[in-house]
């Protein structure tokens, strides 16, 4: 019989109540000090290690970081990039992960097959770690030790083979890997000193084709590392190991924890206690059992896992088993006891959040305390859900085939299609969601704001939006979804099968945090949801507005799904309600529809024999969705922050008449990909970077413009380059915003007198560059909606005071406010862009 212990390796990072993002904004603004923002980190931490300790965890993984644990590592090791050389400190972390003037961050790419965000490490040219510093790993275990006593405390870090994997680099993977060994060495024997009993290094590149292609690194590797002498903990999760299970459980390390759960409604499974089943493990290490899904918030089926550790324990030669979560819990909301009486008091029993799981791991470790299930359970743990095999098979089930095709082909659609000059510009979507934008929302959900009131302030905000694009030269505006808390949450409230909750926040990166929902049952649709919202914004401009909507496999990606139907099945009824959307929309007038897709490559099994029925399904969701639109309407996607260029045929099996992708951190890889593959259709790279505070200059986004020119992508039809921001703008400020658009529509109209061989002439750039004033037309649709009073632009800014009834000191006397140094009249909606 096996000795059973617990382990974690990873906790919500965020704070119960987002206190670690409530502290990095205000750092961010100067309104905390450094030792503030460090001692509230602090004090987030340990917190989170005490009540670890006090669920009665024996291994508690020293989990907890400011922005990211990759960029951590890259620090850890001294591996900053060049361009950074005069920053020093948070300075310097901060700028890495924001950029800074005149420095850009570093790329940010989605972690494995989750919604988080890593920023990718730089390992420039002939690279060493010539000046690491440990200093704030070591002080942090050392505040854990003296919380939770040594034996607990037990350090992690990601391993090094799985660092070089995430990274750019120009050196082969053995050479990268070896040149990190020796400050790997230096970490190791300076936590032995500390007293630390072993170490966790996480090596999920082993589930991988990339790690299991990489055996003999990862033996060296680890034969170096086991030199040192200090017992390290080879922590793998997101998958099974597969082919490389059973070198990898060899190699020479004290523990090894998998994952025994896998991704949640998978059509594959998780083939780990078969791998067990087949192969055996060592008597000699100890086993890290992830019988606890780390993924998924429904409540584990404990009865099941006990049947299962019950066979681990006895059947296997295994000496040792730490029971533990099967990822880090970094990815599930931090606890349920907020959501009593907002959650379906039928549901709230059915979940598990992070505590929650704690709790699981606690009894399913302690003997006697759960009942195991019979042999049946233990047999058919890891087995996918209904509807696997038409998944495997890269199909939706249920969905008829005619669904999925438009009416025309590309080549005779899209000349029936709105069209532009050359270098049209627009925006991905969202607008800075201000404080007061969020108080509108928090004033309707207390009941203290009627419905009818708070559409006609939102009104407001959504008119704010279009006059601020109309004076800034937009060519196809958005209504800046100022009635959105979240791209996913919007739609999913809307939906029938989801629920939502009120804390069940989820790091994405940085301070930017999501409430994904959780899928019930099955979707359906239940009334329009995006109608209102562009029919107001289309009746406030003559220029076309896109209607936005979030795409069905993002909002599969981005929610907790259910366990007992697969994800394709999920997918099919997503692509179904929201082609009735697209239906509405059109029917309304809508001329271009958007419908986001920036989950799509982070989906992708990290199997690849796996990959064509994932695209196969996923790919035809989206068309699904889309097919149902006229070939009048033009359909737009936008994918970022993933590495796409392994997928370029599904990319254009999408059938979108319209590609805009994230490109400003990546160094135009995926442009160039494009202009390779002999991507056809329009295209809009994004031109500047939406999640650093940084305004890009006219002259950084001409040249990036004219670099997306000479990559020969779309063969110099320049009428079908669009220009546009990365992402969403929504995290950005109003200050920031006005004058990045100002310089992009600048560079835009530079780009077509480079076009037309005059630059000096284009009518646009003095007026772009320097002071401005449009009428936008804003006295004669005031009129025309009637809802719209004489105050109808109040309370459409930040501190405006004037909803609660308090008057509004940023007023003058004809009724229009200075907004950072914006001015907005509510009768003609003047908009002086210089700022």
């Amino acid at each position: 019989m096996a000795q059973i212990s617990t382990g974690t390796f990873g906790f919500p990072r965020i704070g119960p109540k987002r206190e670690i993002k409530a502290a990095l904004e205000a750092y961010w603004s100067g309104k905390l000090s450094q030792p503030e923002l460090l001692s509230i980190s602090a004090e987030v931490q340990a917190a989170d290690w005490q009540l670890q300790a006090s669920a009665g965890i024996t291994r508690i993984g020293i989990d907890g970081t400011l922005y990211d644990q990759v960029l951590d590592t890259t620090l850890a090791l001294g591996l900053a990039p060049v361009r950074f050389a005069n920053f020093s400190g948070l300075e310097l972390y901060f700028a890495m992960a924001r950029g800074a003037s005149g420095v850009g961050a570093l790329d940010m790419s989605k972690f494995f097959d989750t919604n988080y965000h890593y920023l990718v490490p730089e390992l420039e040219g002939d690279f060493s770690c010539k000046s690491p510093n440990f200093t704030p790993l070591l002080e942090k275990v050392t505040r854990a030790q003296a919380l939770l006593g040594k034996s607990r405390a037990i350090p992690m870090l990601i391993g090094p083979v799985t660092f070089v994997l995430l990274s750019k680099r120009d050196l082969a993977l053995p050479e990268a890997v070896s040149r990190l060994l020796p400050a790997y060495g230096q970490l190791l024997r300076q936590l032995q000193q500390l007293g630390c009993p072993e170490v966790q290094l996480h090596e999920p590149s082993l589930a991988t084709d990339a790690g299991a292609a990489a055996r003999e690194v990862y033996e060296s590797t680890y034969a170096q590392l086991a030199a040192v002498g200090c017992p390290i903990d080879l922590v793998t999760y997101y998958d099974d190991l597969g082919e490389a299970y059973p070198w990898a459980v060899n190699l020479p390390v004290a523990a090894v924890s998998l994952d025994f759960c896998g991704v949640p409604g998978s059509a594959a499974g998780n083939a780990t206690l078969d791998l067990i089943r087949a192969h055996g493990f060592p008597a000699s290490k100890r086993l890290g059992a992830g019988l606890i899904d780390g993924r998924s918030v429904w409540a584990d089926d404990l009865a099941a896992a006990a049947a299962v550790l019950g066979e681990l324990s006895t059947a296997h030669g295994i000496t040792s088993i730490s029971v533990q979560p099967s990822t880090t819990l970094q990815h599930l909301p931090y606890s349920t006891a907020g959501e009593a009486g907002h959650l379906p008091a039928e549901l709230l029993p059915k979940l598990a959040f992070a505590v929650q799981k704690l709790q699981a791991l606690a009894d399913l470790a302690t003997p006697g305390k759960v009942q195991p299930a019979g042999p049946e359970a233990a047999r058919v743990w890891g087995q996918p859900p209904d509807g696997a095999a038409a998944a495997k098979a890269g199909s939706l089930p249920g969905v008829d085939a005619a669904l999925l095709a438009r009416s025309e082909s590309y080549e005779v659609r899209r000349p029936k299609q709105p069209e532009f000059h050359a270098f049209p510009t627009s925006t991905i979507g969202s607008f800075p969601q201000t404080a007061e934008v969020r108080r509108l929302r928090t004033l309707l959900r207390s009941g203290k704001l009627s419905r009818p009131e708070y559409e006609r302030l939102v009104d407001q905000q959504v008119a704010f939006a279009v006059g601020v694009q109309e004076a800034a030269g937009l060519d196809v505006l958005v209504h800046g979804e100022p009635e959105r808390t979240d791209m996913v949450e919007y739609f999913g409230v809307q939906l029938g099968g989801l629920a939502f909750t009120l804390q069940g926040w989820v790091q994405s990166y940085g301070s930017r945090y999501v409430r994904p929902p959780i899928i019930t049952g099955d979707v359906s649709f239940t009334q329009p949801m995006t109608v209102r919202e562009f029919t107001v914004a289309q009746q406030l401009t003559a220029k076309p507005v896109k209607g936005m909507l979030t795409g069905p496999v993002t909002i599969l990606n981005w929610s907790f799904p259910r366990k007992d139907i697969s994800r394709a099945a999920q997918a099919a009824q997503l692509g179904l309600a929201l082609r009735r959307e697209v239906d509405a929309l059109q029917g309304a007038g809508c001329k271009i529809i958007q419908v986001d897709e920036p989950a799509l490559r982070e989906g992708l099994p990290l199997k690849q024999q796996r990959w064509a029925g994932y695209l196969g399904w996923a790919v035809d969701a989206f068309r699904l969705s889309t097919a149902v639109a006229a070939p009048g309407v033009q359909v737009v996607t936008h994918l970022c922050y993933s590495d796409f260029q392994d997928i370029m045929p599904a990319v254009d099996a999408m059938d979108a008449d319209v590609l805009t992708i994230e490109n400003s951190r990546s160094g135009d890889a995926m442009v160039s990909a494009l202009a390779a593959s002999g991507y056809a259709k329009d295209l809009g790279p994004g031109v500047y970077d939406v999640h650093s505070p940084q305004v890009p200059d006219v002259d950084w986004l001409v040249e990036k413009i004219q670099g997306f020119v000479d990559s020969g992508v779309l063969k110099g039809r320049p009428q079908h380059i669009w220009v546009n921001p990365d992402c969403g703008l929504k995290t950005r400020r109003w200050e920031e915003v006005i004058p990045s658009l100002r310089n992009m529509v600048a560079a835009a109209a530079i780009m077509r007198g480079r076009l037309a061989g005059n630059a000096a002439a284009v009518p646009l750039l003095a007026a772009a560059l320097g002071r401005r004033r449009l009428q936008s037309g804003g006295r004669a649709l005031a009129h025309r909606r009637a809802e719209f009073d004489r105050r109808w632009l109040h309370g459409g800014w930040e501190g405006c005071g004037e909803v609660a009834g308090g008057g509004c000191e940023d007023c003058d006397n004809d009724g229009g406010v200075q907004l950072w140094g914006v001015r907005v009249n509510r009768l003609s909606l003047l908009i002086d862009l210089e700022v």
